[in-house]
């Protein structure tokens, strides 16, 4: 490859990734309205169970980039993925492990705060709150992650840039809606889910510059940022049905 093509490809990528930044998605109305309006007990039992099914898929998905990076010989995104990978599963410590953080930083908020009983992450999917176009998120997207490397590529940098906006959403909600729980306790055994990717440290946004980084490493041909741009397009648009799925719904359970 010539330097004037290699250039020609870092742009289009560069600029595919500019694009990304501009999508809807980030500016839901769904994302508005957790911003602004406290939950109630049914509002917040809905997020809860959606949530949990959409999140649940975040760390088969990380495991299956690294098994398909280590089978593509791609040494690279298998070492800054098996990092993410890592810190998704507590860095060897099961119960800092962040589904775990997840299941008992909501579970204890909807008891002490709503007086709900708690709901097992595995058990989200059986949850009637559970919408139709949640399943649709997870299935596209495991669609996706299963198709071209390329792909694959695209659907992780896409998860990965919209984690960071997606929790800070989420976090300022839970500060919003907590009246019973005391500050430390909430810090300590609520909002420690949130702050371990998006605390000081900056974690999902380092997260989001490695699975860039193991985007520009892979693109070599007009047809990779073709197929690159399908994952993370259809990524992020499948995320946003679910998000304007989840306002119409919770706009319906406020009135």
């Amino acid at each position: 490859m010539t330097t004037e093509m290699a250039t020609a490809l870092h742009d289009q990528v560069t600029s595919l990734m500019a694009e990304l930044e501009r999508h809807p998605v980030y500016d839901n109305g769904y994302f508005k309205l957790l911003e602004n309006s406290p939950w109630n007990s049914r509002t917040y039992d809905f997020h809860r169970a959606n949530f949990f099914h959409r999140t649940e898929g975040t760390v088969k998905g990380i495991a299956h980039v690294c098994a398909q990076a280590a089978a593509h010989d791609d040494r690279d995104t298998l070492v800054l993925f098996s990092c993410i990978l890592n810190e998704e599963a507590g860095n060897g410590e099961a119960g800092r492990c962040h589904e775990a953080l997840m299941e008992n930083a909501h579970n204890l908020y909807g008891q002490v705060e709503f007086g709900l009983p708690p709901l097992l992450v595995k058990d989200a999917p059986n949850s009637e709150l559970v919408l139709p176009e949640t399943f649709e998120y997870r299935r596209r997207t495991l669609e996706l992650l299963g198709d071209s490397y390329h792909r694959m590529l695209g659907v992780a940098m896409a998860l990965e840039s919209h984690a960071d906006r997606m929790l800070q959403v989420c976090r300022t909600a839970f500060r919003n809606s907590n009246n019973k729980l005391s500050k430390d306790r909430f810090v300590d055994n609520v909002e420690i889910y949130f702050n371990v990717h998006v605390g000081d440290e900056g974690v999902e946004e380092r997260h989001a510059a490695d699975a860039k980084q193991c985007v520009l490493n892979n693109c070599h041909s007009d047809a990779d940022v073709a197929e690159i741009a399908h994952g993370a397009k259809e990524t992020l648009k499948v995320q946003l049905d679910m998000w304007n799925a989840m306002d119409k719904a919770a706009h319906g359970l406020n009135a």
